[in-house]
């Protein structure tokens, strides 16, 4: 599959999206007279921890409805959990930057709660009315073979799949939903942006590079995307790194899949035109820290704040908790590999090194046995840390049902949750 770094459609076009709802140049033009934009923006994730996800989908909707993108051509989903949170201090307001204004108002609640599931993520991509006949809006894209279509996903991943807060979408699943969409030609060009751990997964060995589609993603297929601007205020992360940002992180690798030469368009095509007024904000400290260490590092800043010896005793006794938790999760991976190989050498390839996904059909087989019989990914973030390792073993050529086996012996512990 066809990638590359750097990625001229974002950059020429985002080089202010941190500052919020930026301009785009005068120049810039939308489809031809007869297409229409048309945008999907998801949130995947739930719990204040995760603040940042619909942070980022909120700020998203304000520059595509500040570039003359109608709410009607622009499907939101989001569990809708932040904005009147108990632990959000300013209600009903939601920001993305540390002096950011509001990103929330406004922001159509087209599908939330339990609506927000890669079910109805899927359905509205394929414009499926009937699925979500019932929930939500029951919005669907209906774009033509004229139209322009992007499509935004912010949340946690792991090879091969995108989290959503009860399940997971495969990458399986999401590409063979974008095939259809061309079949049926609901676009005449389509882009994706995926922020989450492992994006570039979703798209490396599956999205053909002649279907009009291109997508970028916030890392390669095996590693981290970053969280960015810790707020002492609200205690948790207003943002992350490749969106705040719109991949102009010098740092950080952003990769590119599909008809790279999208790339070359104008990001209004997709975005819209309408110049919106520009917010200038100061610089701050970009403190960024891995996505899946999170939970870990805002423990650990409440911690270093804390007023008393009691509540200094009770955030240590939770960070331990923490990384106890971690540590049962690893050693029961580490025991699921040890039963399959009975050597040393192969379980320390196998847990130490990172194997491309090829064998797609084995890693979804027995990943969905893992979430089933040893930890629910949607309900133990940091087992997505692991998935690589069933990666490993199928690309080792494992058989599944010898792997499912090894996780029938090992995972007899009760049912567990809790561990991020």
């Amino acid at each position: 599959m066809d990638f590359r770094c750097a990625a001229v459609l974002l950059v020429v076009a985002f080089a202010a999206t941190t500052s919020a709802f930026t301009r785009i140049p005068k120049h810039l033009e939308e489809p031809a007279a007869e297409g229409k934009l048309w945008a999907v923006l998801v949130a995947g994730s739930d719990t204040w921890d995760n603040y940042r996800h619909q942070a980022d989908i909120c700020h998203s909707y304000q520059i595509l409805k500040n570039h003359g993108i109608p709410d009607e051509r622009i499907i939101v989903l989001m569990k809708d959990d932040i904005a009147y949170n108990d632990q959000n201090p300013t209600k009903g307001i939601v920001i993305n930057h540390p002096q950011g204004k509001d990103v929330y108002k406004g922001v159509p609640k087209d599908y939330t709660g339990e609506a927000v599931t890669p079910k109805t993520f899927l359905a509205v991509l394929k414009g499926d009315k009937k699925a979500v006949d019932g929930i939500g809006s029951g919005k669907v894209l209906e774009s033509g073979p004229n139209d322009h279509v992007f499509v935004y996903f912010a949340d946690h991943g792991a090879p091969g799949i995108i989290a959503f807060p009860e399940d997971e979408l495969s990458s399986t699943d999401l590409n063979n939903a974008i095939k259809y969409m061309h079949q049926k030609k609901m676009y005449a060009k389509m882009v994706f942006y995926i922020e989450a751990c492992e994006s570039g997964s979703m798209f490396d060995g599956l999205l053909p590079n002649n279907i009009n589609v291109y997508a970028t993603t916030a890392a390669n297929p095996d590693e981290s995307s970053y969280a960015i601007y810790f707020d002492d205020e609200r205690e948790t992360y207003l943002g992350d790194s490749y969106s705040v940002h719109w991949m102009e992180d010098s740092d950080k690798e952003v990769f590119e899949y599909g008809d790279l030469s999208i790339a070359q368009m104008h990001v209004s095509e997709f975005q819209g035109r309408k110049n919106a007024e520009p917010i200038v904000l100061p610089e701050v400290e970009r403190d960024s820290v891995r996505s899946r260490d999170v939970p870990i590092e805002i423990v650990r800043r409440k911690f270093l704040k804390a007023n008393s010896e009691e509540e200094q005793s009770a955030l240590l006794k939770k960070l331990n908790k923490m990384y106890r938790n971690r540590q049962f999760l690893k050693n029961t991976v580490s025991h699921i590999v040890a039963e399959i190989f009975l050597n040393e050498e192969k379980e320390s390839d196998t847990m130490n090194n990172r194997y491309k996904l090829r064998n797609f059909q084995c890693y979804d087989t027995v990943r969905a046995h893992f979430n089933e019989e040893c930890f629910r990914l949607s309900k133990n973030a940091y087992a997505l840390d692991f998935m690589y390792v069933l990666v490993n073993l199928c690309e080792k050529g494992v058989h599944p049902a010898d792997i499912m086996a090894a996780m029938d012996r090992v995972c007899i512990h009760p049912p567990t949750y809790g561990i991020l």
